[in-house]
């Protein structure tokens, strides 16, 4: 499934590691006893604490799908994988191709399973939470074999409270690296700045609502909303009262402005 890595050359893209944190976290996880030719991930929840971690934290989990999507939407094609994790580095969201997202089940990779360093070995979201600062690994730089394949680009989710809330990763066969992680920030900007909205949480509106008035501000018929993404127009018109409803508004189209001033849209 993964080829070979294949990235910049140095001179084109410097290390965003330095040194002695690459080294400390391989002390960290030969403490940890972590076997270098590990080729599963060694830490996930079971079927029912799978379910309950990801009720806790359902909201980080629906802004995350919410932006992620957004972005694979413009960049079709990509084969990358994009991880959500909490600020533990237990996963949230796995998103790609649907067979880049079976392949990494293989492995261990999917909702409930940990990337801290006693579990997956020195990595990109265990270093950028550690760091609370981006971060890029190139293949042999991960401890485990495991890894070796893939560039991984990490940010951290910092809301705009100015708390940590959670990191995204961006993992590829392939470079280039900058852009990787350019895109990676990006992303955990914006799903931290959807976090940290109080006044947009407090409103409780769902993913779908959300959904359905994005594409309700640029414009889309009620009907062409409905075949995107596959309700009926009936949904469509119930999704926009309830958000008029929540948002105090007095028309459907009064919420597109109040949801682009609180951040909403």
């Amino acid at each position: 499934m993964w080829k070979t890595v294949q990235y910049m050359q140095t001179a084109d893209a410097p290390d965003l590691i330095p040194p002695d944190l690459l080294a400390e976290s391989y002390e960290r996880c030969r403490m940890f006893d972590v076997p270098e030719d590990q080729q599963r991930i060694g830490d996930a929840l079971g079927d029912g604490e799978t379910r309950n971690f990801l009720q806790k934290h359902a909201r980080l989990a629906s802004y995350g799908h919410l932006v992620v999507e957004e972005y694979r939407g413009d960049i079709k094609g990509s084969h990358d994988l994009f991880i959500l994790t909490t600020t533990d580095a237990r996963i949230l969201g796995l998103w790609s191709h649907p067979e880049i997202v079976s392949a990494a089940a293989e492995i261990g990779l999917r909702p409930g399973a940990s990337l801290s360093e006693g579990s997956a070995g020195t990595n990109a979201v265990a270093l950028a939470l550690a760091a609370q600062g981006p971060v890029v690994l190139k293949g042999e730089e991960h401890l485990c074999r495991i890894f070796h394949d893939w560039v991984c680009a990490a940010a951290p989710i910092i809301s705009s409270d100015g708390d940590l809330v959670g990191c995204l990763d961006i993992s590829a066969a392939e470079g280039p690296i900058h852009e990787k992680l350019a895109l990676t920030r990006s992303i955990a900007r914006e799903i931290g700045r959807l976090v940290g909205n109080r006044r947009m949480s407090g409103l409780n509106i769902t993913l779908r609502q959300r959904e359905v008035l994005a594409l309700f501000a640029q414009g889309v018929s009620y009907k062409a909303i409905a075949k995107e993404l596959g309700i009926s127009i009936k949904t469509v018109e119930e999704h926009l009262d309830a958000v008029r409803t929540k948002m105090g508004t007095k028309s459907r189209r009064a919420c597109i402005k109040k949801a682009i001033e609180i951040g909403a849209l």
